[in-house]
């Protein structure tokens, strides 16, 4: 696993590990993974973006 490449080049896993890193990662991570996720807004219905990150603590 390598935390020390760029965020938008990490695997789903590795954006978890990297957002317990701290508040600043946490926040990056999500960012990252949210402009994935919109970047399919013409082929997914319409739901909420639920962070893989957070969705445990709901």
């Amino acid at each position: 696993m390598n935390l020390n490449q760029p965020v938008k080049d990490m695997g789903p896993n590795e954006l978890k590990a990297y957002a317990e890193l701290g508040q600043k990662q946490h926040d990056e991570a999500n960012r990252e993974l949210e402009r994935r996720w919109r970047s399919y807004d013409d082929m997914l219905p319409k739901d909420e973006f639920v962070s893989i990150i957070d969705k445990n603590e709901r």
